[in-house]
């Protein structure tokens, strides 16, 4: 299967407007010795004389149990891709921006993915740890941690939530006035009418988690979640610190808490 959304004529000059053209694209990091489960592509093309930039990311392993999951949840296997396409094209119909969908492709054996792909839009702006890490206007930051709080409130509120909440997949435009937000790489998604405060908890440690103390500092992170809440919530609180700790036994999270490059 395979669905170009649009750039059609400008996919198929980069030679990506059919599933085997994408399969043998060049691989950026071929030379690695352990096969990669996905690779992510930076692509720039010419569309009616303007630079366009796009990535596209390529599934070559997944989970046997994700594939045989999809049939339970979906009727048929659906591949990583299509999954971050569909939850995409939901969270923009939620009034929650998403980088643009260009195109995606899967193919797909009776129980689970061969391969599969999804290429976006660049987002617009810089991710909301670069930009808390640059900026050093303290109405600015306040500004846009309040906007913060509002949108991952509407994403909670269009009873939507995400394990992958982090700083560097969420992009932030026009802080000056009215920031302006973008979500990247949302392959899982949970969909309820009314998160709980366990689900909530979950994604608020993320976001926490993936903000360095030296970037972000406690008074504003109590800023955000008082915008958020309402009101300092205990149980909220409780529910976070808990799901921070678990989150941080792992590396990746704990060098990311700290500061270090991943």
């Amino acid at each position: 299967m395979l669905v170009i959304a649009k750039y059609e004529p400008l996919l198929a000059r980069l030679k990506l407007s059919t599933l085997e053209q994408v399969e043998s694209f060049p691989r950026v990091n071929a030379s690695r010795r352990r096969p990669l489960k996905r690779e992510i592509t930076r692509l720039v093309g010419e569309d009616n004389g303007l630079e366009r930039v796009f990535f596209m990311k390529r599934n070559w392993i997944s989970h046997k149990k994700d594939g045989i999951a999809s049939i339970f949840r979906n009727g048929a296997v659906w591949s990583i891709a299509r999954q971050e396409w569909e939850n995409a094209r939901a969270l923009e119909n939620a009034g929650l921006r998403m980088a643009g969908l260009v195109a995606y492709g899967e193919e797909c054996g009776l129980l689970w993915e061969r391969f599969s792909f999804i290429i976006t839009e660049a987002a617009p702006g810089q991710t909301i740890d670069e930009f808390f890490r640059d900026c050093r206007d303290h109405v600015i930051r306040h500004r846009v941690l309040l906007a913060l709080a509002k949108f991952v409130k509407k994403l909670h509120e269009a009873g939507m939530a995400t394990p992958d909440l982090f700083t560097r997949h969420i992009f932030l435009a026009n802080e000056n006035a009215d920031p302006q937000f973008c979500l990247i790489d949302m392959a899982r998604l949970d969909r309820c009418k009314n998160p709980s405060a366990r689900t909530r908890a979950r994604d608020l440690a993320a976001l926490n988690v993936t903000a360095s103390p030296g970037i972000i500092s406690g008074r504003e992170r109590i800023v955000f979640l008082r915008a958020y809440a309402g009101a300092v919530d205990r149980q909220l609180f409780d529910l976070i610190r808990r799901r921070m700790k678990r989150l941080l036994t792992r590396k990746k999270h704990r060098r990311a808490f700290l500061g270090e490059k991943l």
